[in-house]
């Protein structure tokens, strides 16, 4: 196995595991969601979404015509809860690395698809669909969802007040005027009156205010 073989390394614990082929192909989608339509699309943030990757095993003809199910049993395993959560078990962080590719995440779905078998009924083949779900770090958790000047938007609830929901979404208190400026609230000390309840204020860039 060289340095630029795919393999999987338990981030929690720091074991490598090898896959027994390079795989032919990985999908990897990344999402911006957006809300409105028109000229009134506004960017919340961009979402990495699952990480799916195809792996062969094979011990017919490369092997010794054992049971391929236990060739795969320390990537099957990772799907257990093992690790201490805050509250409960979960299974543990992964990274899926070949040559200079790197997905970190958890598996959360595995297809195992066995292709061929012995007299016995071993199974020999054996293809893997081996799904992973996103874990971002802190940093790119921040890029992902765009620099703080980005516009946000706020739903209203009962109890909000233009000077709350400034300091809350901008740091500022003194920045309500601009909120209710760009919201077309005409009467801020009535707000929120009972028809602005449920309603998607949008909170202006940084950088315009």
């Amino acid at each position: 196995m060289s340095e630029n073989d795919a393999k999987i390394i338990v981030v929690d614990t720091g074991e490598e595991i090898p896959v027994m082929f390079n795989p032919k192909e990985y999908k990897v989608t990344t999402t911006a969601a957006m809300v409105g339509k028109g000229s009134n699309i506004l960017f919340q943030e961009v979402t990495a979404e699952d990480f799916t990757v195809d792996l062969f095993y094979d011990t017919y003809t490369y092997g010794k015509q054992t049971d391929v199910r236990k060739k795969i049993e320390r990537i099957t395993a990772l799907l257990m809860p093992t690790v201490e959560g805050t509250k409960v078990k979960r299974p543990p962080v992964c990274r899926f690395v070949w040559g200079s590719f790197g997905y970190t995440g958890i598996i959360h779905k595995i297809d195992q698809k066995f292709t061929m078998f012995l007299e016995t009924g071993i199974p020999v083949r054996v293809e893997l669909t081996v799904v992973f779900k996103s874990v971002l770090t802190r940093e790119e958790d921040i890029l992902f969802k765009g620099k703080d000047a980005c516009r946000k938007l706020w739903t209203v609830k009962s109890g909000d007040r233009l000077d709350l929901i400034a300091y809350r979404a901008l740091k500022d208190p003194s920045l309500w005027r601009k909120i209710a400026e760009v919201n077309n609230i005409t009467n801020p000390l009535m707000f929120p009156a009972e028809e602005n309840l449920g309603k998607m204020l949008i909170i202006p860039d940084l950088q315009d205010v």
